[in-house]
């Protein structure tokens, strides 16, 4: 993993853990929400996948 990625996945868990120590049902939804875009920052591939065209599921031009 990169740093980066090191970095959103220690902060998806901080907002997992917020969330189940919060009483309050929107910021339990906030916390689970922010989490899932860290998540989406470490297991989203689209760097990989704009330096490799081959590994997009987009039409290349013609």
């Amino acid at each position: 993993m990169t740093d980066d990625k090191d970095y959103f996945y220690r902060r998806a868990e901080l907002e997992l853990e917020m969330a189940q120590r919060t009483e309050h049902p929107e910021a339990v939804k906030a916390h689970y929400t922010i989490a899932s875009y860290y998540l989406d920052k470490v297991y989203n591939d689209t760097d990989e996948a704009a330096a490799d065209p081959a590994a997009s599921d987009e039409p290349t031009p013609a």
